[in-house]
């Protein structure tokens, strides 16, 4: 059967090249042209772009230490004014706590700020339209924070920070680039506010020998070596854009990676 279907072919490539060479003989053979060579394009870097993925990296970094920060701050006033409530408190404290609740709302208004400009980017901008599903929301919910921080419930205006985060990483992970400098936790934007550290108590400084807690722009590495260790579980999802890992611990929290460094921690 091979044989005569090789037959066949040949057979056949031969009736092929006979009309070839007829029809060559009847008419002069056309010079063909030479062809062009196909320009080959290359997509500029865009500067939209790229700086809004900075701007992001920047606010998540800045979302993720206000939230830590403002933790105990959070505790702290609002057992205050229970004690205030209760005339546990003198009048001198009272004033006190007082100074500090604006001090922390102010903080919050300035956060907010920069998170509403943020979302105005990429509602208005052509270049970062298709991503305006991931970032959107932030705005209202900033504004949701510092409503509850007015209201006195410090410790419930995290609730919505911590929301703005997860936002703000899930942006970070599909914009295409680089963060400028490969970090995930670069320096706190000058136009935040941080909440005021002198407002803690009872913080003890960390030493070189002792093991620290995780932190933002830690690797994975330290993260193991920290003082959560090893994660109860770790989920990984990777796109052309980078990589994202969750590490879940019981009874402690979860970790958010992006390329290998932390960018939010849940506790």
């Amino acid at each position: 059967m091979k044989t005569i279907l090789f037959a066949s072919l040949f057979v056949l490539s031969l009736s092929i090249f006979a009309v070839t060479g007829e029809a060559q003989k009847k008419r002069k053979p056309t010079p063909r042209a030479t062809p062009k060579p196909t320009p080959v394009r290359t997509t500029p870097t865009n500067a939209v772009v790229s700086s809004a993925k900075q701007e992001v990296s920047n606010q998540l970094y800045n979302v993720n230490v206000f939230v830590e920060r403002l933790g105990p701050i959070a505790v702290a006033i609002e057992k205050a004014d229970r004690d205030n409530a209760a005339r546990r408190l003198s009048r001198d404290d009272a004033a006190a706590n007082e100074t500090n609740k604006q001090k922390v709302i102010a903080a919050i208004r300035v956060l907010r700020g920069a998170l509403v400009n943020l979302e105005s980017d990429f509602r208005t901008k052509p270049q970062l339209s298709s991503y305006l599903s991931k970032i959107q929301g932030i705005s209202t919910l900033s504004a949701d924070a510092e409503d509850s921080a007015i209201a006195g419930k410090f410790v419930a205006a995290k609730d919505p920070l911590r929301e703005i985060a997860l936002k703000l990483n899930d942006t970070l992970a599909v914009l295409p680039g680089p963060v400028v400098g490969g970090s995930s936790a670069p320096t706190r934007a000058a136009s935040t506010t941080a909440v005021p550290t002198q407002m803690v108590s009872n913080t003890t400084p960390s030493t070189s020998t002792a093991r620290r807690g995780p932190a933002v722009g830690m690797t994975t590495a330290e993260v193991s070596s920290s003082t959560w260790g090893t994660p109860t579980n770790k989920r990984t999802s990777t796109t052309a854009n980078g990589t994202t890992e969750v590490w879940t611990y019981a009874g402690k929290g979860t970790i958010y990676f992006y390329n290998g460094k932390v960018t939010q921690i849940l506790r």
